[in-house]
């Protein structure tokens, strides 16, 4: 999945526009590690660049997490199939 198809994905999963989207995305990929131990800063900072309350902001940081699970996934059963 490349990073257009991630943040249409996560528009539609996650109910949000494809501007908000692209901010999940930028946060997500701010820090090095993305772990479940790292998910309060992450929750966080969605809330604050969003402007929504921390609990529709883990629902968001599920669904973008949730996708990017699935991804690596599909890498590792499909190592070999092109991104286009």
């Amino acid at each position: 999945m490349n990073k257009t198809e991630f943040i249409e994905a996560l528009s539609k999963s996650a109910d949000v526009t494809i501007e908000q989207a692209e901010l999940v995305d930028e946060i997500l990929e701010s820090r090095n590690v993305l772990r479940k131990k790292n998910e309060p800063l992450f929750v966080a900072e969605i809330s604050k660049k969003l402007n929504v309350d921390n609990v529709r902001a883990k629902e968001i940081y599920d669904a973008g997490y949730g996708l990017i699970g699935s991804g690596i996934v599909n890498k590792v059963k499909h190592p070999f199939r092109s991104l286009d």
